[in-house]
């Protein structure tokens, strides 16, 4: 699971969501010059199946 947390310019919490592993595996670029990956927490994320809208608890 990774939890994803947007902040506002003063840190204040905008979003956050709970994302399957499985989710994040399905959404991310492969990067062969730096043997990672990259996982863009976007709006369209919380709209995923399994992804749990946890901003209140983080406010």
């Amino acid at each position: 699971m990774l939890a994803g947390i947007l902040f506002a310019d003063d840190y204040q919490v905008l979003r956050a969501a709970l994302i399957p592993w499985a989710v994040v595996d399905e959404h991310a670029r492969y990067n062969a010059h730096t043997n990672s990956a990259t996982f863009h927490l976007r709006d369209g994320v919380w709209l995923l199946d399994g992804v749990r809208d946890v901003t209140d608890r983080f406010r």
